[in-house]
């Protein structure tokens, strides 16, 4: 008998093992709270974080947990995952041991920063201005012409979600400003002229 792929997160943790679901429960929710605006979906039959493309993957096995945060995610921590078993894009969380949920939120934060700033950097025509915070996660990403902040400009939480978007024209804000939510929905609208 076949067994049915689930369609959601829920359907897939639902369908473990009892003794496995605190796991797969431990990891959703510690992902979701340095994210809580990143879409969760199914993809390769495994729960699928996505933030400007796929973010980070997980899924239960015999003895572990596989975590998958891509080759450079494994690569930024390779000392803290020393203990793990890691393969290029994978990192094995035996059942035996508790969750690094500290580890695992650092990763999340570093995934979601190198997938903003594909997307938002990497396009652009021109070197953009990036500006950090303290902690070295992108603040704002925008243009300069002459010294000045010109064309569009977003600004970013540390956990990636955008804070706020607008335009300059010779370092003067122009148009219509956006300020957005943690999940990303926009709450307020200003013009300028």
């Amino acid at each position: 008998m076949k067994t049915q792929t689930p369609t959601s997160v829920d359907q897939y943790i639902k369908a473990q093992p009892d003794e496995v679901k605190k796991y797969l429960i431990q990891i959703r929710k510690t992902i979701l709270t340095v994210a809580p605006h990143v879409k969760e979906s199914i993809k390769y039959g495994i729960p699928t974080f996505e933030f400007y493309g796929n973010l980070l993957h997980f899924a239960s096995w015999k003895s572990h947990i596989g975590f998958y945060a891509t080759p450079s995610g494994n690569e930024a921590f390779a000392k803290e995952l020393k203990p793990y078993v890691v393969s290029k894009g994978a990192i094995q969380f035996p059942y035996d041991q508790p969750l690094p949920v500290k580890l695992i939120s650092r990763i999340a934060i570093f995934r979601i920063q190198e997938n903003l700033y594909n997307a938002k950097v990497k396009k652009l025509k021109v070197k953009p201005e990036i500006t950090y915070h303290k902690d070295g996660t992108i603040w704002a990403i925008g243009k300069m012409k002459n010294g000045r902040q010109e064309g569009k400009w977003e600004w970013f939480r540390k956990d990636g979600s955008m804070l706020r978007a607008g335009s300059f024209k010779d370092g003067k804000q122009v148009g219509k400003w956006t300020t957005y939510d943690k999940m990303g929905e926009a709450y307020k609208e200003t013009i300028f002229k």
